[in-house]
This record gives C-alpha cells, sequence and structure tokens, in this order.
C-alpha cells in the first residue's frame, strides 16, 4: 500500500493512529456523477486483526477506491504505525471504538459501512453496539458478529468448544495472554508466522486451536511451508514490526479479553443493543479452524435480522487468499443496501 496515503492523529486518548485513507479520484467522481462533498457511495471503514496491519486490507481498498468508494483502514491500536501501549486496560473496546470514531470524525465519515476481520470483527460488532448511529451496514470476515458478553469466561468456552467441536477453538487465546507470550514469539518469528499462515489451514486443529498447542509448537520452533497467497513483503512487514517493537502490545487484546477487562466493558451496553437491526454481511470460510463457518452462521443470524451469508472454500484469511471472489461478494452486497 502507497505509504504517501497513510495520515496519522492523536485521539483524544493521546494515542497516535496510523491510518490508509484514499478518497477516489476526481476522473472516477465525474465519471460517477458525484458531488465530492456529498458523494452517493458510503465510506468503508477495514479493520484487521492479529498479528497483521492495515496492510491486510490491500486487495479490497485499491478494489474499492478504484470503483469510487473513500476508503480508510487503521493501523489498530498496538500494531503497524499505531501506538504501543503495553497496558491491556487500555485496549477495552469501547476505548478502541471511541478513538475510531474520532478517525471517522477527522475524515468527515459520515455514510459508513465497516468491514471487520478477527479482532477486527470485534470491533465491528462494538461499533454496532455502541455507534449504531454512525453505521448504514457491518460486514464481518471469517469472524462473525460478536454480541455482548458480561458474564464471559474463557474456561467455559474452551470447555464447551471442545465438547461441540471436538477440540478447543481458542486454546491460542490463552496463550497469547500469557505473561511470558511476547518474548516466546520474538524468539521465534519465523515458526509463529508459518503456524498463522500455513498452506494447510487444518493444522490449527492439532497445532494451534487445543490448549498449549501453539506454545509447543514455537517452543520446538516447528515450521511448515506458508500459504502461497501470502507474499513476501507482508510478512516481511508484520515479521519487521514485532522485530523492532516487540508483540507485547498486540498480545494486550488478548490480555484484556482473557482477564475480564471486555467483560465488564460489556456490562453497560443495554440488552436491546445486542441484536443488529441493520444490513449485515458474513464472509464464511469453510477451511477456518478457529471460527467454524456452519457455527459462526449460526451465531450471526441469531443476532443479525438482515443478514447476507456467503460461503467461501477459504481459510482465516480469505481476503488475501480469494481477493477477487470476495471483492465481488462484498461489492454485491454494498450495492444492494444502497439502492435496496
Amino acid at each position: 500500500m502507497d505509504t504517501s496515503h497513510y495520515k496519522k492523529l492523536t485521539t483524544s486518548r493521546g494515542f497516535t493512529y496510523s491510518y490508509y485513507r484514499r478518497a477516489p479520484s476526481l476522473e472516477i467522481v465525474a465519471q460517477l456523477q458525484q458531488d465530492p462533498a456529498e458523494p452517493a457511495l458510503p465510506a468503508l471503514l477495514f479493520l484487521h486483526g492479529f498479528p497483521t496491519s492495515s496492510r491486510l486490507w490491500k486487495h479490497q481498498v485499491e478494489y474499492f477506491q478504484a470503483r469510487g468508494f473513500f476508503v480508510c483502514a487503521p493501523d489498530l491500536l498496538g500494531f503497524g504505525g499505531t501506538s504501543k501501549p503495553t497496558d491491556p486496560e487500555v485496549y477495552r473496546a469501547s476505548l478502541i471504538c471511541k478513538d475510531i470514531v474520532e478517525i471517522m470524525d477527522e475524515e468527515n465519515m459520515r455514510r459508513v459501512i465497516v468491514i471487520g476481520h478477527d479482532l477486527g470483527s470485534k470491533i465491528a460488532s462494538r461499533l454496532a453496539n455502541f455507534y449504531p448511529e454512525r453505521f448504514l451496514a457491518y460486514a464481518f470476515l471469517a469472524v462473525p458478529y460478536s454480541a455482548p458478553r458480561p458474564l464471559s469466561k474463557i474456561d467455559h468456552t474452551l470447555r464447551l468448544t471442545k465438547k461441540m467441536c471436538g477440540y478447543e477453538l481458542c486454546g491460542h487465546v490463552n496463550f497469547f495472554a500469557e505473561d511470558d507470550t511476547h518474548t516466546v514469539i520474538e524468539g521465534h518469528l519465523d515458526s509463529f508466522f508459518s503456524a498463522l499462515f500455513p498452506n494447510d489451514p487444518k493444522i490449527w486443529v492439532t497445532q494451534v486451536a487445543p490448549i498449549g498447542a501453539l506454545k509447543s509448537w514455537l517452543e520446538r520452533d516447528a515450521k511448515l511451508p506458508m500459504a502461497p497467497y501470502i507474499q513476501s513483503d507482508d510478512i516481511a512487514a508484520w515479521r519487521n514490526m514485532f522485530v523492532q517493537e516487540g508483540c507485547l502490545s498486540a498480545c494486550c487484546w488478548y490480555k484484556a479479553l482473557v482477564s475480564g477487562i471486555n467483560a465488564d466493558d460489556d456490562k453497560p451496553i443495554p440488552l436491546e443493543k445486542y441484536p443488529v437491526d441493520q444490513p449485515v454481511f458474513f464472509a464464511a470460510a469453510f477451511h477456518d479452524y478457529i471460527s467454524p463457518a456452519v457455527l459462526s452462521i449460526a451465531i450471526i443470524k441469531y443476532h443479525c435480522k438482515y443478514v447476507t451469508v456467503r460461503e467461501f472454500q477459504d481459510g482465516h484469511w480469505l481476503m488475501m487468499s480469494s481477493p477477487r471472489e470476495v471483492n465481488a461478494a462484498l461489492f454485491s452486497w454494498i450495492m444492494d443496501c444502497i439502492y435496496e
């Protein structure tokens, strides 16, 4: 992604966010007969997850900007060029949402569709709960809408998912929240990235999702071929992010989750805000073994009234493995949202 299109903003909390933003060219605006001051197309906000950055969305921002959309993709707190605090308390979802809305205000983003993946799906979910008036619709890739869980306990989730799926879906979450995890990851970065971006996504069933599996993988410095769709410059950027500044800040997202900080953060959300009444898109990845498609579809259909589900025979990183198909599905749904 062209670094000339990145901006910096220091939010009211004192954290500096780096974010990619790009408006459509005047030529495209003229072709679409749009008023630049009052664009007909909504702005698109892309939220990445762990362990990536805004460049996760490079195929999407290029595609949609070329079709007349204003696009914005922040490096979330703890990642990329954004501030990297190491206090889990500052990673409360409500506070992250406030930061994101301040970026939207800075860019005058008034009609917005948010698109989330992984941890970004969690923030997209809370934007729906805290700021529904700011958004036209919500899209979730691989990881579905997450309703508030003020009584959430990771141990319960681990037991429940093992009973349902035959293995814990989130043992890696526990690992990422441990005190020494950042040093383990930083000492085995090649092993870490080969586990998270594997050529065979099914290795997550045995080497990532179960309790203790990923830590064991890293301590053995195990490696397998990486997926062919992962470009070397992307891995180099994400690897360099951890080499230069470590990954303690990125792991704080999981500390906030496991410690109960985010469960506590969910408590003020009223029950009537749990369902999403606006249009929702879900890209179900049928080879994602930490967010199984069948379970994810059931969850999102339960909580979201107007949901469009599209199925992909991809793993967790479907925006990189099948960008054409994902972009086309998103574009079709967005146009339906605008013109229905």
